[in-house]
């Protein structure tokens, strides 16, 4: 079974002295998540206007935020129930943003159309059956295309310069891995 807790950790012990420095600012976690949004709006423009060292900067920053504002949350303890409302929201915003971003830059390609719409079907079912685990109380299984590893991913195709590829792998592994929690959960409450 996948776990992702482990990576969670290992990327905590990284960001955990910028977390001290955010600890003694001021700055709270619904501000992280807010310029996250702004960042990675503006590395899709950047994106679409080709200037990738600016995309990848904003986007790397973009995709930090995101991370470390729960993180930021959990270590002051400031979570709330509206900081953690607006963090999925912002994060599916972001996500659905980057995906018509890559959709139109790609659009000549049009065999990514139905890999476009298996994204935003996946993206959003994943979080769905996430909720539904949770609101029956059963423990949801982990795996490796929830939106922490999506944004991992995201940065690495980036890097190879085929977002295309990455839209087609997400569209499939998110897809696939919601399927399985339907079998999953189907399993564990019969």
């Amino acid at each position: 079974m996948y776990n992702k807790d482990s990576l969670r950790k290992k990327f905590a012990s990284i960001v955990w002295p910028f977390l001290n420095y955010l600890r003694q600012t001021g700055v709270t976690p619904n501000h992280i998540t807010v310029c996250g949004f702004i960042f990675s709006v503006t590395a899709c423009y950047s994106y679409y206007m080709g200037d990738y060292i600016i995309t990848f900067v904003l986007m790397t920053i973009g995709r930090g935020c995101d991370i470390v504002d729960g993180a930021l949350a959990r270590s002051t303890n400031q979570v709330t129930v509206f900081g953690g409302f607006l963090d999925s929201m912002v994060d599916r915003y972001s996500e659905f943003i980057i995906v018509a971003t890559i959709l139109f830059v790609y659009r000549e390609q049009t065999y990514l159309y139905p890999f476009s719409f298996l994204v935003f079907l996946g993206i959003s079912l994943m979080s769905y059956t996430r909720a539904l685990y949770d609101k029956f109380a059963v423990e949801c299984p982990g795996n490796p295309f929830e939106y922490f590893e999506r944004n991992i991913y995201l940065v690495v195709f980036f890097l190879l310069g085929r977002l295309d590829l990455w839209l087609v792998i997400i569209a499939l592994g998110a897809n696939y891995f919601v399927l399985q929690r339907m079998v999953s959960f189907s399993a564990r409450v019969r």
